[in-house]
Parts: C-alpha cells; structure tokens; sequence
C-alpha cells in the first residue's frame, strides 16, 4: 500500500504539472514562469517515479535505501543539514528584509522580516514542546 501511495503522488505531480504547461500555453495563466512551474512539476513526478519503480523492482537496491534511511550516521547528516539550511535561510531573509528596507520596497521587507519571525515562533515553539516530550 505504501507504494501505491507515492505513484499516485508522482502522477498527481505530473498531471498538476501537464495542467499548468497547458493553461500557459492557452494563455489563461500569463507569464513564462508558469510553462517553467509546469515543467518541474513534470520532471519531479517523473524522477520520484522512476526512483520508485526502482525501490519496486531492485531488491538490493530496496534494501540499501531502507538500511541508509534507518542508519543514525545519515539521520544525524540529514538533521545536521536542515539545521544549517534554517540558519542559512534566517539570515537571508533578515538581510535581504534589511536591503529591502533600506530600498523602500516596504511590502518586500515586511513579507521577508515576518518569515524571520514566524520560523523563529515555529521553532521557539518545537524547542519548548521537544524539550517537555524528551
């Protein structure tokens, strides 16, 4: 059943992106970015799956991504690796709000200062409740 799942995760992403190419094209989405939108989504839901077709019909290589996904070593990297991507992303953000800023484009500076303070609540928030639970 978890398999099942996932495909029809990869259709659902190929047939969303196949939508947004074709109102583009027709003209009831405007601008390129939407053929470029549609054309990810296509090309995800063709990777994830052909990875998963993969998972289904390689045992060895089955075996290997589930040993790699339960081994401690690769869940340390992976949770040391969104740690650093938040940080990263927090002091983006509070700089480019700061530029913006200075450049008065207000609602740019606003929406990005804001993204700061939420994820900081989020995490604020996930550290207390972890905290309590562990």
């Amino acid at each position: 059943m978890k398999y099942d799942r996932k495909i029809i995760v990869c259709m659902i992403l190929i047939v969303a992106g196949l939508i947004v190419s074709i109102l583009s094209y027709a003209g009831v989405l405007h601008g390129d970015r939407f053929v470029g939108i549609g054309s990810g989504f296509i090309g995800v839901g063709i990777l994830f799956f052909l990875k998963q077709l993969r998972y289904i019909k390689d045992p060895q290589y089955k075996e290997e991504y589930d040993l790699a996904l339960k081994d401690e070593r690769c869940r340390y990297v992976r949770m040391r690796s969104w740690a650093l991507a938040g940080y990263i992303m927090i002091i983006v953000y509070a700089v480019g709000g700061l530029v913006a800023y200075i450049f008065r484009q207000d609602f740019l500076a606003n929406f990005l200062l804001m993204s700061v303070c939420f994820v900081l609540l989020v995490y604020s928030v996930a550290y207390f409740y972890l905290n309590k639970k562990y």
